[in-house]
Protein backbone atom coordinates (compact mmCIF):
# COMPACT_ATOMS: atom_id res chain seq x y z
CA UNK A 1 0.00 0.00 0.00
CA UNK A 2 2.90 2.27 0.75
CA UNK A 3 4.20 2.13 -2.53
CA UNK A 4 1.65 4.18 -4.27
CA UNK A 5 3.40 7.00 -2.62
CA UNK A 6 6.26 6.86 -5.00
CA UNK A 7 4.14 7.80 -7.38
CA UNK A 8 3.83 11.58 -8.41
CA UNK A 9 -0.01 11.42 -10.07
CA UNK A 10 -0.53 10.24 -6.43
CA UNK A 11 0.66 13.08 -4.42
CA UNK A 12 -0.97 15.41 -7.25
CA UNK A 13 -4.15 13.82 -6.47
CA UNK A 14 -3.69 14.12 -2.88
CA UNK A 15 -2.66 17.92 -3.14
CA UNK A 16 -5.80 18.42 -5.53
CA UNK A 17 -8.05 16.70 -3.09
CA UNK A 18 -6.89 19.18 0.03
CA UNK A 19 -7.15 21.77 -2.03
CA UNK A 20 -10.93 21.15 -3.49
CA UNK A 21 -11.49 20.50 0.28
CA UNK A 22 -10.22 24.13 2.19
CA UNK A 23 -11.97 25.94 -0.77
CA UNK A 24 -15.20 23.86 -0.89
CA UNK A 25 -15.43 24.60 3.15
CA UNK A 26 -14.94 28.33 2.80
CA UNK A 27 -17.01 29.15 -0.18
CA UNK A 28 -19.63 26.55 0.71
CA UNK A 29 -20.33 28.16 3.93
CA UNK A 30 -21.52 31.35 2.25
CA UNK A 31 -23.21 29.54 -0.49
CA UNK A 32 -25.42 27.20 2.73
CA UNK A 33 -25.80 30.83 4.87
CA UNK A 34 -26.76 32.83 1.46
CA UNK A 35 -29.32 30.00 0.29
CA UNK A 36 -27.17 30.19 -3.10
CA UNK A 37 -27.69 26.59 -3.33
CA UNK A 38 -29.59 26.55 -6.43
CA UNK A 39 -27.49 29.34 -7.88
CA UNK A 40 -24.28 27.43 -7.22
CA UNK A 41 -25.82 24.52 -9.32
CA UNK A 42 -25.85 26.23 -12.48
CA UNK A 43 -22.40 27.85 -12.50
CA UNK A 44 -20.83 24.32 -11.46
CA UNK A 45 -22.94 23.12 -14.40
CA UNK A 46 -21.63 26.16 -16.95
CA UNK A 47 -18.78 24.69 -15.91
CA UNK A 48 -18.62 21.99 -17.58
CA UNK A 49 -19.81 23.34 -21.08
CA UNK A 50 -16.42 25.46 -20.54
CA UNK A 51 -14.20 22.42 -20.23
CA UNK A 52 -16.22 20.65 -23.11
CA UNK A 53 -15.46 23.50 -25.75
CA UNK A 54 -12.40 23.94 -24.70
CA UNK A 55 -11.70 20.14 -24.64
CA UNK A 56 -12.61 19.83 -28.74
CA UNK A 57 -9.93 23.26 -28.93
CA UNK A 58 -6.96 22.26 -27.72
CA UNK A 59 -7.11 24.51 -25.01
CA UNK A 60 -6.92 23.43 -21.38
CA UNK A 61 -10.10 22.70 -19.79
CA UNK A 62 -10.01 24.26 -16.44
CA UNK A 63 -9.22 27.25 -18.40
CA UNK A 64 -12.40 26.87 -20.77
CA UNK A 65 -14.36 25.88 -17.31
CA UNK A 66 -12.99 29.53 -15.52
CA UNK A 67 -14.28 31.67 -18.27
CA UNK A 68 -17.62 30.23 -18.97
CA UNK A 69 -18.58 30.01 -15.40
CA UNK A 70 -17.11 33.20 -14.55
CA UNK A 71 -19.50 34.82 -17.46
CA UNK A 72 -22.67 32.46 -16.57
CA UNK A 73 -21.88 33.49 -12.65
CA UNK A 74 -22.11 37.39 -13.66
CA UNK A 75 -26.06 36.21 -15.10
CA UNK A 76 -26.88 34.77 -12.50
CA UNK A 77 -25.78 37.31 -9.81
CA UNK A 78 -27.60 39.50 -11.54
CA UNK A 79 -30.72 37.36 -11.74
CA UNK A 80 -30.41 36.20 -7.89
CA UNK A 81 -30.04 40.36 -7.08
CA UNK A 82 -33.26 40.94 -9.01
CA UNK A 83 -36.89 39.61 -7.69
CA UNK A 84 -36.65 36.14 -6.86
CA UNK A 85 -39.24 34.98 -9.39
CA UNK A 86 -37.12 36.11 -11.68
CA UNK A 87 -34.04 34.56 -10.40
CA UNK A 88 -35.55 31.45 -10.37
CA UNK A 89 -36.24 31.46 -14.37
CA UNK A 90 -32.97 32.66 -15.18
CA UNK A 91 -30.78 30.68 -13.07
CA UNK A 92 -33.33 27.25 -14.86
CA UNK A 93 -32.44 28.57 -18.04
CA UNK A 94 -28.33 28.77 -17.67
CA UNK A 95 -28.80 25.55 -15.95
CA UNK A 96 -30.45 23.87 -18.95
CA UNK A 97 -28.38 26.35 -21.79
CA UNK A 98 -25.30 24.83 -20.35
CA UNK A 99 -25.93 21.45 -20.51
CA UNK A 100 -27.08 21.70 -23.67
CA UNK A 101 -24.04 23.20 -24.65
CA UNK A 102 -21.70 20.84 -23.44
CA UNK A 103 -23.61 17.89 -25.13
CA UNK A 104 -23.81 20.40 -28.76
CA UNK A 105 -20.17 21.04 -28.42
CA UNK A 106 -19.47 17.09 -27.53
CA UNK A 107 -21.78 15.94 -30.52
CA UNK A 108 -19.56 17.49 -32.87
CA UNK A 109 -16.58 15.78 -31.68
CA UNK A 110 -17.41 12.38 -30.74
CA UNK A 111 -13.68 11.47 -30.57
CA UNK A 112 -13.59 13.46 -26.80
CA UNK A 113 -16.40 11.90 -25.25
CA UNK A 114 -14.11 9.59 -23.30
CA UNK A 115 -12.37 12.49 -22.08
CA UNK A 116 -15.34 14.82 -21.24
CA UNK A 117 -16.89 12.10 -19.02
CA UNK A 118 -14.20 12.75 -16.77
CA UNK A 119 -15.39 16.22 -16.04
CA UNK A 120 -18.83 14.66 -15.32
CA UNK A 121 -17.88 12.13 -12.53
CA UNK A 122 -14.27 13.57 -12.03
CA UNK A 123 -10.69 12.36 -12.75
CA UNK A 124 -8.41 13.69 -9.65
CA UNK A 125 -5.82 10.74 -10.80
CA UNK A 126 -5.51 12.38 -14.14
CA UNK A 127 -4.15 16.06 -12.59
CA UNK A 128 -1.24 17.30 -14.45
CA UNK A 129 1.64 19.98 -12.87
CA UNK A 130 -0.52 22.26 -15.06
CA UNK A 131 -3.76 21.60 -14.10
CA UNK A 132 -1.99 21.86 -10.23
CA UNK A 133 -0.75 24.78 -10.53
CA UNK A 134 -3.96 26.26 -11.87
CA UNK A 135 -5.90 25.03 -8.95
CA UNK A 136 -3.24 26.13 -6.27
CA UNK A 137 -3.42 29.83 -8.29
CA UNK A 138 -7.09 29.84 -8.07
CA UNK A 139 -7.30 28.58 -4.41
CA UNK A 140 -5.15 31.35 -3.41
CA UNK A 141 -7.52 33.77 -4.99
CA UNK A 142 -10.76 32.18 -3.49
CA UNK A 143 -8.86 32.09 0.18
CA UNK A 144 -7.21 35.55 -0.14
CA UNK A 145 -10.58 37.77 -1.51
CA UNK A 146 -12.49 35.47 1.36
CA UNK A 147 -9.77 36.91 3.85
CA UNK A 148 -9.59 40.48 2.36
CA UNK A 149 -13.31 40.70 2.58
CA UNK A 150 -14.33 38.45 5.46
CA UNK A 151 -15.94 41.62 7.22
CA UNK A 152 -17.74 42.60 4.66
CA UNK A 153 -19.16 39.33 3.72
CA UNK A 154 -19.87 38.44 7.49
CA UNK A 155 -21.41 41.25 7.77
CA UNK A 156 -23.71 41.05 4.55
CA UNK A 157 -24.63 37.54 5.25
CA UNK A 158 -26.13 38.14 8.64
CA UNK A 159 -27.44 40.95 8.37
CA UNK A 160 -27.95 42.71 4.62
CA UNK A 161 -30.06 45.61 5.18
CA UNK A 162 -27.72 47.05 7.85
CA UNK A 163 -25.02 46.69 5.76
CA UNK A 164 -26.57 48.33 2.98
CA UNK A 165 -27.84 51.51 5.75
CA UNK A 166 -23.93 51.42 6.83
CA UNK A 167 -22.72 52.42 2.94
CA UNK A 168 -21.90 48.79 2.33
CA UNK A 169 -22.49 48.52 -1.40
CA UNK A 170 -24.13 45.10 -1.09
CA UNK A 171 -24.47 43.97 -4.47
CA UNK A 172 -21.32 44.26 -5.15
CA UNK A 173 -19.99 41.88 -2.71
CA UNK A 174 -23.32 39.75 -3.76
CA UNK A 175 -21.57 39.69 -7.46
CA UNK A 176 -18.48 38.62 -5.54
CA UNK A 177 -19.46 35.74 -3.85
CA UNK A 178 -20.87 34.33 -6.62
CA UNK A 179 -17.91 34.50 -8.77
CA UNK A 180 -16.15 32.61 -6.01
CA UNK A 181 -18.69 30.05 -6.54
CA UNK A 182 -17.42 30.24 -10.17
CA UNK A 183 -13.57 29.49 -8.94
CA UNK A 184 -14.95 27.01 -6.61
CA UNK A 185 -16.54 25.12 -9.52
CA UNK A 186 -13.12 25.03 -11.46
CA UNK A 187 -11.39 23.07 -8.61
CA UNK A 188 -14.00 20.47 -8.23
CA UNK A 189 -14.61 19.65 -11.92
CA UNK A 190 -11.24 17.88 -11.70
CA UNK A 191 -11.88 16.42 -8.20
CA UNK A 192 -14.98 15.17 -8.16
CA UNK A 193 -17.02 16.33 -11.43
CA UNK A 194 -20.08 18.17 -12.41
CA UNK A 195 -22.39 15.46 -10.72
CA UNK A 196 -20.80 15.45 -7.18
CA UNK A 197 -19.73 19.66 -7.06
CA UNK A 198 -22.81 20.72 -5.44
CA UNK A 199 -22.87 17.83 -2.94
CA UNK A 200 -18.90 18.96 -2.46
CA UNK A 201 -19.87 22.21 -2.07
CA UNK A 202 -23.11 22.21 0.31
CA UNK A 203 -23.07 19.04 2.41
CA UNK A 204 -19.70 20.23 4.68
CA UNK A 205 -21.08 23.44 5.39
CA UNK A 206 -24.34 22.06 5.88
CA UNK A 207 -23.17 19.80 8.50
CA UNK A 208 -21.09 22.19 10.39
CA UNK A 209 -24.31 25.03 10.48
CA UNK A 210 -25.98 21.87 12.74
CA UNK A 211 -22.95 22.51 15.36
CA UNK A 212 -21.65 25.93 15.45
CA UNK A 213 -23.28 29.04 16.59
CA UNK A 214 -20.44 31.43 14.94
CA UNK A 215 -19.13 32.29 11.57
CA UNK A 216 -15.79 30.89 12.62
CA UNK A 217 -16.37 27.69 14.38
CA UNK A 218 -18.95 26.74 10.98
CA UNK A 219 -15.86 27.15 8.56
CA UNK A 220 -13.18 25.31 11.03
CA UNK A 221 -16.07 21.85 11.15
CA UNK A 222 -16.44 22.28 7.53
CA UNK A 223 -12.79 22.47 6.41
CA UNK A 224 -12.58 19.29 9.26
CA UNK A 225 -15.52 17.27 7.39
CA UNK A 226 -14.56 18.21 4.12
CA UNK A 227 -10.48 17.14 4.33
CA UNK A 228 -11.66 13.80 6.07
CA UNK A 229 -14.25 12.98 3.76
CA UNK A 230 -12.08 13.81 0.73
CA UNK A 231 -8.52 12.39 2.65
CA UNK A 232 -10.60 9.06 3.29
CA UNK A 233 -12.29 8.89 0.15
CA UNK A 234 -8.98 9.43 -1.95
CA UNK A 235 -7.72 6.20 -0.38
CA UNK A 236 -10.27 4.45 -0.20
CA UNK A 237 -10.81 4.75 -3.84
CA UNK A 238 -7.57 3.49 -4.40
CA UNK A 239 -8.15 0.24 -2.37
CA UNK A 240 -11.63 -0.53 -4.09
CA UNK A 241 -10.42 0.66 -7.77
CA UNK A 242 -13.49 2.82 -7.99
CA UNK A 243 -13.96 6.77 -8.98
CA UNK A 244 -12.80 8.99 -5.68
CA UNK A 245 -15.64 11.29 -6.61
CA UNK A 246 -18.01 8.62 -5.10
CA UNK A 247 -16.16 7.61 -1.76
CA UNK A 248 -16.19 11.30 -1.39
CA UNK A 249 -20.03 12.39 -2.05
CA UNK A 250 -21.09 9.07 -0.04
CA UNK A 251 -18.88 10.48 2.97
CA UNK A 252 -20.37 13.83 2.72
CA UNK A 253 -23.66 13.04 2.39
CA UNK A 254 -23.84 10.91 5.51
CA UNK A 255 -21.97 13.00 7.31
CA UNK A 256 -24.86 15.57 6.96
CA UNK A 257 -26.73 12.86 7.53
CA UNK A 258 -25.01 12.14 10.60
CA UNK A 259 -25.32 15.82 11.72
CA UNK A 260 -28.93 16.31 11.46
CA UNK A 261 -29.58 13.26 13.69
CA UNK A 262 -26.84 14.67 15.89
CA UNK A 263 -27.86 17.85 15.85
CA UNK A 264 -27.84 19.76 19.35
CA UNK A 265 -29.94 22.59 17.30
CA UNK A 266 -32.77 20.23 16.43
CA UNK A 267 -33.05 18.91 19.57
CA UNK A 268 -33.28 21.71 21.27
CA UNK A 269 -36.15 23.39 18.77
CA UNK A 270 -38.03 19.78 19.71
CA UNK A 271 -37.72 20.27 23.27
CA UNK A 272 -39.02 24.03 23.42
CA UNK A 273 -41.57 22.80 21.00
CA UNK A 274 -42.50 19.92 23.62
CA UNK A 275 -42.24 22.94 26.22
CA UNK A 276 -44.73 24.67 24.56
CA UNK A 277 -47.30 21.94 23.92
CA UNK A 278 -47.52 20.88 27.08
CA UNK A 279 -47.77 24.28 28.64
CA UNK A 280 -50.89 24.78 26.28
CA UNK A 281 -52.02 21.33 27.57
Amino acid sequence: MLEIFSYPFVWRALVAIVIAAIVSSVVGVFTVLRGFSTLSAAITHSSFAGASIALIHGVNPLLGALTLSLGFSGLTAYASSSNERKADVIIGMIFGFSTALAVLFLSLASTYTAAAWSFIIGDVLGVTWTDLYMLIAVAVAVLGITLLLYKEFKFITFDPEAAEAMGLRVSVYHYIMVFLIALFSVVAIKVVGVILAIVLLIAPAASAYEFSHDLESMLAISMIIALIAGISGFFLSLIFNIASSAFIGVAVSIAYLIALMASPKRRKCKEITRCRIVKEL
